[in-house]
């Protein structure tokens, strides 16, 4: 899949970067938020987030590999009280 949209937005869209998918990626999150019932938008999200990876130099399994090093990480830490928008942070 990652190689798919790798090719798909290489040849649509030309040259860019981890850092410029990223500030897309910040914009359909925001899309996703404003309705999370639209599968779609969290569609958008995950091509965002697994083509800035690839442009990052990494794949997939990569990906995997550091989500679950960072769950181990989060699952040691302290955590706060919800903010006025839900989010919850750990305790530094």
């Amino acid at each position: 899949m990652q190689d798919d949209i790798g090719v798909f937005t290489d040849k649509t869209f030309g040259a860019s970067t981890p850092q410029s998918k990223a500030h897309h990626l910040a914009e359909e999150a925001m899309e996703a938020a404003a309705d999370p019932s639209d599968i779609l938008e969290w569609a958008d999200c995950t091509i965002l987030l697994l083509d800035a990876v690839r442009k990052a130099g990494f794949t997939t399994e990569d990906l995997y590999a550091a989500v679950q090093r960072k769950m181990e990480i989060n699952k040691s830490r302290t955590w706060g009280e919800k903010d006025k928008n839900g989010v919850v942070r750990h305790v530094k």
